[in-house]
């Protein structure tokens, strides 16, 4: 994204800078605060500043399906993005990857909730998943490297968007972006078999590797036990199969490390050092770029 451009955004999407609209319960940004310049970036580059759009469980599904015979979307294209955002060059690429898995798995069932949590058992689908949510907004803070892969809207509205990018120019990872990823897999083969996810997070962080916040090196560490490449000690996931959410939220109820104060959550939660990482499934999505 241009640098100026994601200023006027930050600028834009400030915690403060927002009314409520109490109705449809979603926060409106002000665009009257920006300066006319930064206006007419916004305009130059074709960014609303506050699209609004309202999602049920059985739509945000119908959407998601659409989007699987889009001939823009492939494992291979969202690794690249994916490579693109651990590396750095394209922060915006590190929700894909989730986002993807979700699609691919996408199909119509109707809501049913959970026993133990309150969510759709098989999508996870929630009460804060429907109704009006700024679209605008969650693109916003999916430039910033942050995941939204895990939640319905958040899985479409970032792959709705990866299409009409990959249709302009395709994101191809650099050497460097590829570099990152290696030195990462390399830190996580080299872990000590009693590693917790804390202790690895940590030692990632002194090790200044992967640029960003502690979230967005999470999501990074998430999205890669999503889909298998990180395995865990409760359940095998797959880039070939969904697992239905409830029993990976169950999955929490079995560990120390999600309980209390924490946030830590599954898969990620899951994994400990003597895990390492998952080959076959590391070349099964990235084998076309490593």
């Amino acid at each position: 994204m241009d640098a100026k451009l994601l200023k006027a955004l930050k600028k834009l999407y400030n915690y403060s800078n927002y009314t409520y609209d109490a109705d449809r319960k979603v926060s409106i940004y002000q665009t009257d605060t920006l300066l006319p310049a930064e206006q007419e970036l916004l305009e130059q580059h074709q960014w609303e500043a506050n699209e609004l759009d309202s999602f049920t469980h059985e739509s945000i599904h119908e959407q998601l399906i659409k989007l699987q015979s889009h001939p823009g979307l492939s494992w291979e294209s969202v690794a690249a993005a994916f490579l693109a955002g651990v590396g750095g060059s394209f922060p915006r690429g590190i929700s894909s990857l989730e986002s993807y898995h979700r699609m691919i798995h996408a199909y119509a069932h109707p809501y049913e909730q959970a026993e133990r949590f309150v969510c759709c058992k098989v999508c996870g689908f929630h009460t804060y998943s429907g109704g009006w949510k700024n679209l605008s907004y969650l693109r916003y803070v999916l430039y910033l490297g942050n995941t939204y892969g895990s939640d319905p809207v958040g899985a479409w509205t970032d792959l709705n968007e990866l299409t009409v990018i990959q249709d302009q120019q395709p994101v191809h990872p650099s050497a460097e972006d590829i570099e990152v990823f290696r030195r990462l897999l390399q830190l996580l083969e080299e872990a000590d078999p009693e590693e917790t996810p804390g202790q690895l997070e940590k030692r990632l962080t002194s090790l200044k590797l992967i640029k960003g916040t502690k979230g967005i090196r999470r999501g990074i560490l998430q999205s890669l036990s999503t889909v298998g490449v990180l395995p865990n000690v409760i359940v095998e996931l797959s880039p070939e199969h969904w697992t239905n959410q409830e029993t990976i939220l169950n999955g929490e109820l079995q560990l120390h490390n999600t309980r209390g104060r924490s946030d830590m959550q599954m898969p990620w939660a899951g994994w400990h050092g003597e895990l390492r990482v998952n080959s076959d499934k590391l070349q099964q999505i990235f084998g076309y770029w490593l």
